[in-house]
């Protein structure tokens, strides 16, 4: 089955996640995918991992400040979503436990070929950080996770994923701007220095298109290189699930 890939515009952040959400269900049930969507978002907003407590935010800065406020139907933690694209890719078919780590590396391998193509220096971390204090699990470019993508040591792309059934939906950040780093003004801390701190901690650990190549809206030819990295690498990745699914009968 092939790839189907979607150049979609900017959306509310709760119809982009209820749109993931539901699309993975309709492929958990066979009825959807596999499908490839790059979007934007209409308004800065920060989203929450599945399972993250509310208690990591600010809630009345955030309130005060107009900010919306969604859940992922995916892990991970917080994520101002701003000056960014947005990709989310969903698969029908990956009943292999195996199949989530290998989604992540086609995935990673497809947006650091495409990040190189308009002159990113990037490069695919295959093993990831260990986990540390606070400012990891807070927000999600405070750490690098296995087979994300990297330039010189700081992050680029955040990333998280669900299965449901035999699917998996897997989407994510590629910062194009800085705006990510206003995270900080959201995030409770319990003295107002603290958010100098974090922010100069997150500025340290995570890096944008405009920062690696300069000013100027690079969306337009990081969307076609995208599509065709994608595109490229997705019979690898299914031939995988495939050779897999066959050895686990024989």
């Amino acid at each position: 089955m092939s790839l189907q890939i979607r150049q979609d515009g900017a959306h509310s952040g709760q119809y982009l996640m209820d749109r993931d959400r539901d699309e993975l269900a309709l492929a958990a049930e066979c009825e959807w995918g596999p499908c490839l969507t790059i979007y934007e978002w209409e308004v800065p907003t920060l989203s929450l991992g599945f399972h993250q407590e509310t208690t990591k935010l600010d809630l009345p800065r955030l309130a005060a400040a107009n900010m919306p406020l969604v859940r992922r139907p995916t892990g991970g933690a917080a994520v101002l979503h701003s000056e960014e694209l947005t990709y989310a890719i969903v698969v029908p078919t990956a009943g292999d436990l195996r199949a989530g780590a290998w989604l992540q590396e086609y995935v990673g391998i497809s947006i650091t070929e495409a990040l190189c193509e308009i002159g990113v220096q990037a490069a695919l971390d295959e093993r990831g950080e260990a986990l540390s204090p606070l400012p990891n699990r807070t927000s999600c470019f405070a750490r690098t996770s296995r087979w994300e993508v990297a330039v010189k040591g700081k992050k680029l792309v955040g990333s998280a994923q669900r299965r449901q059934g035999d699917a998996l939906l897997q989407h994510g950040s590629i910062l194009m701007g800085n705006d990510h780093l206003r995270i900080v003004e959201y995030l409770a801390v319990n003295r107002p220095e603290e958010r100098d701190l974090l922010r100069k901690r997150l500025d340290s650990k995570a890096t944008c298109v405009t920062n690696e190549i300069g000013a100027g809206d690079h969306r337009e030819i990081l969307r076609a290189a995208l599509e065709s990295s994608f595109a490229k690498h997705y019979a690898e990745f299914t031939n995988r699930c495939a050779t897999s699914k066959v050895s686990s009968v024989a």
